[in-house]
């Protein structure tokens, strides 16, 4: 890529009530090699003392304060907006850990057609033990390379997922849709199709977009050399996630796949079950904490809030 060819790009990391991983995030930016760059963090309503302690080590980071918990895409949506001048922006998760080249790899294959509108990258699970995370990776397990959607159910599923890598993902190809935890985007996107559907609040929003972008002419890529490490960590308190995937997993089939009452209710049914029944294998043989009463209420509020879910 020649000196002349460096869009400038904004990167949007969100921080909520954990800032020793936005501070490991922002520490593997500082190495990377891509010259033409902000970096601006949103603090999503955090409870803690997440602002001082990120200010007080990246000073001259621009950090915003949403105030409250607006989600993943009110807050990355909170960030857009003051990255107005940008060419590009990155969605990137503030538990990640970045290649020194991964933003020139992903700037050099968004650039090289008119037609790509998003590119992500090759993404592995990180491990450690160890306090100083940029020594310590888990360099061969991939988390995703690229996400796919299946033809009936509509179910996401990431290629690649706890596989070795062994170049079977080396190529760069066009795919379904790309996670939120590392994504490019041209600006021109954000201005066609809007930002990011905050229905969702979290969960989706990122598939929710890419069909979106899709829609209007616009490929979806993975490129494997822009490599990162996502620290993938069990949440403390699940039956968040059950109500905000099993609605949002409906709310995606009516709004994208303009689905009938009928055939959402109908697979609705069948995550429902399987969802309860990993619940309660889950519960038993690796114990979780959380009460079964209330993850399952909080999958059948999902279930039921999805369904009812209207177009405005």
């Amino acid at each position: 890529m020649s000196q002349s060819n460096f869009p400038s790009v904004a990167i949007i990391i969100l921080n909520w009530n954990n800032w020793q991983d936005t501070v490991e995030c922002l520490e593997s930016l500082s190495q990377i090699d891509y010259p033409n760059y902000q970096i601006i963090v949103v603090d999503n309503g955090s409870n803690n003392d997440s602002v001082p302690q990120i200010r007080e080590r990246f000073p001259v980071i621009q950090l915003l304060e949403s105030g409250k918990n607006l989600g993943f895409s009110g807050g990355v949506n909170f960030g857009i907006d003051h990255a107005k001048d940008s060419d590009l922006i990155l969605l990137l998760n503030n538990d990640t850990i970045v290649a020194k080249n991964f933003l020139t790899e992903l700037v050099k294959t968004i650039i090289t057609d008119d037609t790509i509108g998003l590119v992500g990258g090759k993404i592995y699970y990180f491990e450690s033990t160890e306090p100083n995370a940029l020594m310590h990776r888990n360099t061969n397990k991939i988390w995703s390379a690229g996400g796919g959607i299946t033809k009936f159910t509509k179910r996401t599923f990431h290629f690649g997922d706890k596989e070795t890598d062994q170049g079977q993902y080396d190529q760069q190809r066009e795919v379904d849709f790309l996670s939120g935890c590392c994504l490019l985007i041209k600006r021109e996107v954000i201005e066609k199709i809007g930002p990011l559907d905050t229905d969702y609040f979290m969960y989706y929003e990122d598939v929710d977009f890419c069909l979106r972008a899709k829609a209007r002419g616009y490929k979806i890529i993975y490129s494997p050399k822009g490599i990162l490490w996502h620290k993938v960590r069990q949440v403390s308190r699940k039956k968040f996630v059950d109500y905000y995937r099993m609605r949002n997993h409906l709310m995606l089939l009516k709004k994208r796949f303009e689905s009938s009452l009928f055939m959402s209710c109908l697979i609705g049914k069948y995550f429902f079950i399987e969802r309860a029944a990993r619940i309660l294998l889950r519960k038993f043989i690796y114990h979780d904490q959380e009460a079964i009463s209330d993850r399952m209420a909080a999958l059948f509020n999902g279930f039921r809030d999805g369904l009812m879910w209207r177009k405005a």
